[in-house]
Parts: structure tokens; sequence; C-alpha cells
């Protein structure tokens, strides 16, 4: 954990839901619908102007299950990584990968962990990381069926976990605050609560060759999925699942 480690960034200082907002109204995005982790995966559509104005301060409670996951917003409104400088964190020659995370408060992330090791920056508002050891789960058999293409899921969530074990070290938490980065290694597991409208930047990264090797396998596999081989009809990836 590094606190107040990009608090000079642009972003972290000068972001606002309105400020985006406006940069691309009528920009389409499609919004997860509850704990797609855990539950059924669910998708509602709107533009980006509507759904950040839905974040401001007082509003968009009604929509407290709608989130804004894994989003590409510099692809999206390149001008905006003037304002990101992940330049500074990241170790010389990795390939990177850097999404966003939008939502409201009390929008979540279910307990899975990543193939690849995972900086990640909190912007915009403040946001809690159950993190637990790499085999808990496993031991307690509590690994999910669920297919999702870069990261593996557990059926219950951390605190329903540590209530079935003696945590003994295996259970952390942390709260994240505007200009905060967390380091989560690849294979950690952890589950992400909004405790305010958020925007947090994941930058999933590694060597050359390790992320070359990770995205072939994870292609491979998707490649099974979409044919209908592996994880068909249980998934993050289609509706209804």
């Amino acid at each position: 954990m590094f606190r107040g480690l990009a608090a000079n960034w642009p972003a972290v200082k000068h972001w606002t839901f309105t400020g985006l907002a406006g940069l691309a109204p009528d920009m389409p995005v499609q919004l997860v619908s509850g704990d797609r982790e855990r539950g059924s995966t669910k998708f509602v559509e709107s533009t980006l102007r509507l759904y950040l104005e839905s974040l401001q301060e007082g509003a968009g409670r009604e929509n407290q299950s709608l989130y804004l996951k894994e989003f590409d917003l510099l692809d999206a409104m390149p001008r905006l990584r003037l304002d990101l400088m992940h330049s500074e964190i990241f170790p010389p020659r990795s390939i990177r990968s850097l999404q966003s995370w939008i939502g409201p408060a009390g929008a979540r992330t279910g307990l899975h962990h990543d193939y690849l090791d995972n900086l990640a920056v909190q912007v915009v508002g403040r946001k809690r990381f159950h993190l637990v050891r790499p085999g808990t789960v496993e031991r307690l058999g509590a690994v999910a069926a669920k297919y999702d293409s870069w990261a593996r899921l557990s059926r219950i969530g951390a605190l329903e976990l540590a209530a079935q074990v003696a945590p003994q070290g295996d259970f952390l938490a942390v709260d994240l605050e505007p200009g905060d980065v967390l380091y989560i290694p690849a294979r950690w597991w952890h589950e992400v609560l909004n405790l305010t409208p958020c925007i947090l930047f994941g930058g999933f990264y590694g060597p050359p060759a390790q992320v070359l090797a990770r995205w072939a396998w994870v292609r491979s596999r998707d490649l099974l999925h979409h044919a209908g081989w592996l994880g068909l009809n249980d998934c993050t990836c289609h509706p209804g699942n």
C-alpha cells in the first residue's frame, strides 16, 4: 500500500464526474448490474453522460447496483492520458493494461484473483479492499466454476470465508483514498467495495514474456468458451448466466 503516491497526478487533483461526462456525452457504455462474480450476469445499456451524472453527490441512489467495470476510458478519451502518470510507478519495459472501474457507493466486485500483478490507483472517492492470501479459497473448496477470461472467482465472499476459518493473517482489509496506490500480486484474492462514488484505474502488468504467455493462454481458453466447450451458460461475459 503506497499512501498518496499518486496524490499529485492531475487526474486525482482535477477529475470530477460532471467534467468527464462532458467530454463524451453520447458515448454508449455497458453497465454491469449487481455482483456478477457471485450472481447472474446482467448488463444495462446507457451513455457515459447519463451514468456519470447519476454518480454526483446525492444522486443515483436508485442505480447503486450499476457498475462500469473494466472500461477502457483512455482508449475512449485519449486526451486523459496526460492526467495520469503511470509510467512513474510501473517497472521499466513492462507490458501493461489500464482499465477503469467507475461506480456508485455500495457497488462491489466479488472475491476473485487476477492472473497478472495489479497496481490499483484510486483517483476519485474511497474504496475498501478485502484481501485473502493465495491458497485460502482453494483450501476451503470455494473456487467457483464460473468462467472469467482474466480472473478466477470465489463462490463466497471474503467475510463469509473469514468466518469459516481462523484468519491467522490470511485476511486483510485496507481503505483507499484519492491518490493511494495498492499493489495486488497475481493470485491474491480480493473483494472490493465502493465506500463512495469512485473512479479507480487498475494497471495489470508484467515482463513481456510473462504477459504474452498469459495472453496466449487466455486467448486459447476464450476460443473454447465462445465455441461452447468451456464455461457454457456460466460466465461473466454473456448475459443471463
